[in-house]
């Protein structure tokens, strides 16, 4: 996996967002990006300079992510629009031929439009960090912008954290759970945060558990509880039967 050394220059002409210390060799994706423009992802030329394999993208009326939210708090609308959108275009990809895993969602490396706050994203064949890994880590990080008073906006990002966060979720079933559709095992009504880190949505507590990533819907832990003890229970009553007929046979 390539890791991501880059930098924003603020020309007088244009803006640029550079990737250096590039893998050597080319790929198809590189070709075709070069000589065409797709929407919603970021026109790049990749060039040789002072024998080091660098790649441009233009970045002109764009801020990214990091610089966006500086200072802000993301509303339960402006967080679905975003997840939406960027959900939408790591999708149309696929026409393309693009592959998911070269989608470089850092927060630094993704761009917002500031006329129509649309996402441009930055696509880099050599990236190949897998998509699920990526969901996790950008979820942890937009955690730290939820508008707290806003239940949509606690709903949706913890959904999200959730979901992004478990084994096998698909993009599908993430996304459904940011637009607030039903996702079997969430809760499907918006609610609000107590803040001491439990979402209350629906009537259904989620606990999420600072600084490990975690959350748990309350009660989930209770019908484990509840599953653990009617297991106890039943395996005592198959003791006490044995330890019964036993005396009986001793009689």
């Amino acid at each position: 996996m390539y890791e991501i050394t880059a930098e924003r220059i603020n020309g007088l002409e244009e803006c640029l967002f550079v990737l250096h210390h590039l893998p050597e060799g080319d790929s198809f994706e590189e070709e075709m990006l070069a000589h065409n423009e797709i929407p919603g992802i970021l026109r790049m030329k990749t060039l040789y300079l002072k024998g080091e394999k660098l790649r441009r993208y233009f970045v002109d009326g764009c801020s990214s992510l990091q610089e966006s939210l500086a200072g802000q708090k993301l509303s339960g609308e402006s967080f679905r629009r975003l997840m939406t959108r960027l959900f939408q275009r790591i999708s149309e990809g696929r026409r393309y031929l693009l592959r998911e895993e070269s989608f470089v969602l850092q927060p630094d490396c993704l761009f917002i439009r500031n006329d129509t706050g649309e996402p441009e994203l930055v696509y880099c064949p050599e990236y190949e960090r897998p998509l699920p890994d990526q969901m996790r880590a950008l979820s942890d990080w937009l955690l730290g912008y939820l508008d707290a008073q806003d239940a949509q906006a606690v709903y949706s990002g913890y959904a999200f954290h959730v979901l992004s966060h478990e084994n096998g979720s698909s993009m599908h079933r993430m996304l459904t759970a940011v637009t607030g559709g039903p996702v079997p095992g969430l809760p499907d009504r918006a609610g609000m945060s107590d803040g001491t880190g439990t979402v209350l949505a629906g009537g259904a507590e989620v606990i999420a558990t600072p600084g490990t990533g975690e959350t748990e819907n309350v009660q989930s832990r209770r019908s484990r509880f509840r599953r653990g003890m009617r297991s106890f229970l039943g395996g005592l009553t198959v003791i006490l039967g044995m330890l019964m007929a036993l005396a009986w046979a001793m009689q």
